[in-house]
C-alpha cells in the first residue's frame, strides 16, 4: 500500500513511498489519461504491477467525434470514458493531478492538484518503479497574437461546450432584427483556421447544422451564416492520398464553404482576424486547429531526454526515454528517433497496448515498436466522407473509398472504437435522435 500523508488545505509536499510495494508488486506511474494513458492502464497486468494514473482530466475523450459535440450532434458525455470505473474494477489509484517536474535520477514525479475546491495550490511527490509519460500536447499557436484570447480550440470535451455555447449566442444576437444588417451578417460568419481532420470535420458538422437546423430554428437569422475555411498549405487533408483530398476541397466548397488555401493568419482579435494579405476578416467565432505544440513542462526537462527541437520526449523504438532508467514516454508527448510518426489517436493507443503487452510478458520492452496504420477517416458533411482504409498489417490503404459508402465507413469505424457498451448505445442513440428530432440548440 502506497504512503500518503493526510491532505490539508495549505500547499504540501506529499510523498508515496514505493519501498514498501517492492518485492511484491512494482510502482507504475502513469501520467495523463488520453489514447495512450488509458490503454496501457487498461491492459497492464495488474496482478503483477501497482498502478497509479495522474491526470488533471479524469476521463478518456474519444476526439475522432469530438466535432459532433459542437452543433449537438452528439452530446459530449457520449464520448468520454470515465477513469474512476475503470480503476474500481481493476484496483489500481487515480489521482487529479497535473505533473510539472520529473527527477529521472531519483525517480520522482512533482505533481499539482487539480482540485478547485481548494484555494491553494497543494502539492505531492510521486515515485515510481517504472514511468509511462503520455500527457498529450496543447494546441500550436505559432504565435500568432490574439489566438489564446480570442480563438477556440477543439483538443478537449470543454472545447467542444464552450464552441457550442459561442455558435448559440451569435445566432441568438444575429436574431435582433433591430441590429444593422452588417452586423448581424458578422455575427455569422464562422472562421476555421486549419485544414486537417479537425478542422474540416468541424466545418462539415457546422455546415450540417446551418442546413438542417438553423434555418428552422433561428428564421431571422435566414440564409446568413457563412463558414471560412483558412489553410496555409497548398491543400485540406494533406495526410490523405491527393484524390480523396481534392474530393474533399472540392465537396466543402459545393456546399458553400469558402475554403481559402496558402492563407496565413497574422492576428486574431475579439471580433475578426487578420490575414497575412493584410485582409481583415470580421467574424463572430474563430476555431484554431493547426496542429499540437508541447505541454509547459517539458520546459523543465533536461534536454537530454528531449528531441532535436525540444518539442517532445526522445525515445528509441522500445519507448524508452532517452538517457532515463525505466521510464517511457507515447503519444504526442513522444517522438521516436529515426521513425517520424503522425501525432494521431491510433499511434497513440498502439503504443499503449504494445508498452502493456512487453511489461506484462517481460517486464520491459524485448520487441521494437511497430506502428500498423488502420487507414484514415474524414467527414466531409451531407452524409459524405473519404476513407483510406488498411486491411492488412503493411499500413498502405488498400482501399480508397469517398461519398456516401465512406461516411459509413466512417460510422461504423468509430462505433465500434468506442471504448465501452455505455458509449456503443449513447452515440447512436444520439445520432438517432439528432436524425429524428434535430440537434439540440439550447445553451447550457
Amino acid at each position: 500500500m502506497h504512503c500518503l500523508t493526510r491532505p490539508t488545505l495549505r500547499p504540501t509536499n506529499q510523498r508515496f513511498c514505493s519501498a514498501s510495494i517492492r518485492g511484491v508488486k512494482q510502482h507504475v506511474l502513469v501520467l495523463g489519461s488520453g489514447w495512450g494513458s488509458y490503454r496501457f492502464a487498461r491492459d497492464l497486468n495488474h496482478d503483477k504491477y501497482k498502478l497509479t494514473m495522474v491526470s488533471p482530466r479524469d476521463h478518456m475523450l474519444f476526439t475522432p467525434l469530438l466535432a459532433s459535440t459542437t452543433v449537438g450532434t452528439l452530446e459530449h458525455r457520449s464520448i468520454i470514458e470515465p477513469v474512476r470505473p475503470s480503476a474500481a474494477k481493476n484496483g489500481w489509484r487515480y489521482l487529479q493531478a497535473e505533473a510539472t517536474a520529473i527527477d529521472f535520477a531519483t525517480k520522482t514525479v512533482s505533481c499539482t492538484y487539480s482540485q478547485p475546491v481548494f484555494s491553494e495550490d497543494r502539492s505531492v511527490n510521486l515515485t515510481y518503479d517504472k514511468l509511462v509519460v503520455g500527457i498529450g500536447a496543447v494546441p500550436n499557436t505559432f504565435g500568432v497574437p490574439g489566438v489564446i484570447e480570442h480563438a477556440f480550440f477543439l483538443k478537449e470535451a470543454e472545447d467542444g461546450r464552450a464552441i457550442r455555447r459561442r455558435i448559440h449566442d451569435c445566432l441568438e444576437a444575429a436574431s435582433d432584427t433591430t441590429l444593422p444588417e452588417q452586423t448581424r451578417q458578422e455575427l455569422t460568419n464562422f472562421v476555421v483556421v486549419g485544414g486537417g481532420p479537425t478542422g474540416v470535420e468541424f466545418a462539415a458538422e457546422l455546415t450540417d447544422f446551418l442546413r438542417q437546423d438553423c434555418t428552422r430554428l433561428y428564421p431571422e437569422v435566414g440564409d446568413m451564416p457563412r463558414i471560412h475555411l483558412l489553410e496555409a498549405g497548398h491543400g485540406v487533408l494533406s495526410s490523405f492520398d491527393s484524390q480523396l483530398a481534392d474530393h474533399a476541397l472540392k465537396k466543402l466548397r459545393q456546399q458553400d464553404c469558402d475554403v481559402r488555401l496558402e492563407e496565413s493568419v497574422r492576428e486574431v482579435r475579439s471580433d475578426r482576424v487578420v490575414l497575412g494579405s493584410g485582409e481583415e476578416m470580421r467574424c463572430g467565432l474563430v476555431v484554431w486547429s493547426t496542429g499540437v505544440g508541447p505541454r509547459a513542462i517539458l520546459q523543465s526537462i533536461d534536454p537530454s531526454h528531449l528531441s532535436e527541437r525540444q518539442q517532445a520526449f526522445a525515445t528509441d523504438d522500445h519507448l524508452r526515454v532517452t538517457n532515463a532508467a525505466d521510464a517511457y514516454a507515447i503519444g504526442d508527448c513522444a517522438r521516436i528517433l529515426g521513425n517520424k510518426l503522425a501525432p494521431i489517436a491510433q499511434v497513440a493507443e498502439q503504443e499503449g497496448a504494445y508498452l502493456a503487452a512487453e511489461l506484462n510478458a517481460h517486464g520491459h520492452p524485448a520487441e521494437p515498436f511497430k506502428f500498423a496504420s488502420k487507414g484514415m477517416l474524414a467527414y466531409l458533411g451531407n452524409y459524405g466522407g473519404v476513407a483510406a482504409v488498411s486491411l492488412d498489417a503493411s499500413s498502405t490503404p488498400s482501399m480508397k473509398m469517398s461519398g456516401f459508402i465512406a461516411w459509413l465507413v466512417w460510422r461504423t469505424g468509430y462505433l465500434t472504437k468506442l471504448g465501452s457498451w455505455r458509449s456503443r448505445l449513447q452515440v447512436p442513440f444520439d445520432w438517432l435522435k439528432t436524425l429524428l428530432l434535430g440537434r439540440d440548440t439550447s445553451r447550457l
